[in-house]
């Protein structure tokens, strides 16, 4: 799938592609319950730079013992 802005609308928001990404990212994390690894793959990055991420931005981390049995589980560490 891909998405498409237009640069002008971009500028207009004041953000580029990469807090585009990211921004995102922490929306389906907190919104659709999506996991972090699946989050931080969104924009490249590890479960723990996603979760680093969150923290810069004031967000909660919600991780879990079930999610590290899940990380586990998919080989996700």
């Amino acid at each position: 799938m891909k998405l498409e802005i237009e640069d002008a609308l971009m500028n207009k928001i004041g953000v580029d592609k990469k807090e585009a990404l990211e921004l995102l990212a922490i929306a389906l994390y907190k919104y659709k319950g999506i996991h972090g690894s699946l989050a931080g793959k969104i924009i490249g990055k590890s479960e723990f730079d996603f979760h680093t991420l969150l923290s810069e931005k004031g967000e909660d981390v919600n991780y879990g013992v079930n999610d590290l049995i899940e990380d586990i589980k998919n080989n996700d560490l």
